[in-house]
């Protein structure tokens, strides 16, 4: 699936999003601001740690040290 990111006004914010409920949910997917925020840091971290630049963590192990 492609991702788009669009900015909308105000004012026809809610006829576009009335648009795209009208697609099935296999078409296309809305992501909000936050998740692509999330899946931007998400992908640079991978990359620095197949980089070697920082060291991954396992999580059993940092909870037992809590």
């Amino acid at each position: 699936m492609q991702t788009i990111t669009l900015e909308v006004q105000e004012s026809v914010s809610e006829k576009f999003m009335c648009l795209l409920s009208h697609f099935k949910k296999d078409e296309i997917a809305i992501i909000n601001n936050e998740w692509l925020d999330f899946l931007e840091r998400l992908s640079i971290s991978e990359k620095e740690v197949n980089e070697g630049k920082i060291k991954p963590f396992d999580l059993e192990d940092l909870t037992k040290n809590i």
